[in-house]
């Protein structure tokens, strides 16, 4: 059995990915002035500060395509896919696992196959990059143009003293480590429309080679308001012997309602303690 990789900023592990949707570099465009530029990162600041506490309480659906290929190889082979109820509770994450390969999930031991534990991705990557505690170092990267929007890139890096980026491998080995990104941001409003990291001198230890990270974010409707989603993410990993890729997607937002009923655990009962609205 291999062994399963654990990512974690501190509490919440968080998407490792390649670049998912298209992007296109407008022609060249002068920097923006030191001024300015201080000007944008202070936007982003404040955007991520009150990302989470700006957020409805909702449910979604997550849908994950695993994927593996030969350590030099292009050749992709489709492993499971997992369908999972999310829950936005509160500034908290929790997740059902409903379906695999589209079949309800049957009580038993496990018969898929799981390498990879990603949760957090609705803000905690931004606010461990963007907050006070990361202390990352930002210089100006370009403009460029996502989906028909033009946005500024911000290239970062923290380093292992300032890092919570913690990577384990089951119960056998386990490290903090450096790592490094990009931020794309809307110029005016700070808001963030794509952010990747990917760690820095991993430890031989930890059997991996190289693993990164995006999150890419689109306009959502819930209830009455548009909010910035996650919309797809990619884990990338790279192994001694193989590559590991989980695509992500995030569908069907919709804010709780009076009526809702989600249960995590078998514990549970239908209709107890049903999600606030």
């Amino acid at each position: 059995m291999t062994p399963r990789l654990r990512l974690a900023f501190w509490w919440a592990v968080v998407f490792l990915a390649l670049p998912l949707m298209q992007v296109t570099s407008p022609a060249f465009e002068a920097p923006p002035d030191p001024a300015e530029q201080d000007r944008l990162l202070s936007a982003m600041h404040h955007y991520a500060d009150q990302y989470i506490s700006s957020l409805p309480n909702f449910i979604c659906t997550q849908e994950t395509r695993q994927l593996e290929a030969g350590k030099k190889s292009d050749r992709w082979h489709k492993g499971d896919t997992l369908t999972t109820t999310l829950m936005f509770n509160r500034g908290r994450e929790q997740r059902k696992l409903v379906l695999v390969n589209g079949k309800p999930v049957e009580p038993g031991p496990k018969r898929w196959h799981a390498p990879l534990i990603t949760e957090g991705e609705f803000g905690i990557l931004l606010s461990r990059v963007l907050g006070e505690e990361s202390q990352a170092f930002f210089t100006w990267s370009r403009w460029e143009t996502l989906r028909e929007r033009r946005l500024a890139v911000f290239d970062y890096s923290v380093d292992k003293q300032h890092s919570t980026l913690t990577l384990s491998l089951s119960d056998l080995a386990k490290a903090t480590v450096a790592y490094k990104g990009s931020v794309w941001a809307d110029p005016a409003t700070g808001a963030v429309w794509r952010i990747t990291d990917a760690a820095l001198d991993i430890p031989p230890a930890l059997l991996t080679r190289a693993i990164s990270t995006t999150i890419d974010y689109g306009e959502v409707v819930i209830g009455e308001k548009k909010y910035l989603l996650p919309l797809e993410a990619t884990v990338a990993l790279l192994l001694e012997t193989k590559k590991v890729r989980n695509e992500m997607e995030f569908q069907a937002y919709r804010k709780f309602e009076a009526d809702t009923v989600i249960t995590f655990g078998s514990d549970a009962t239908p209709g107890e303690n049903p999600p606030p609205k």
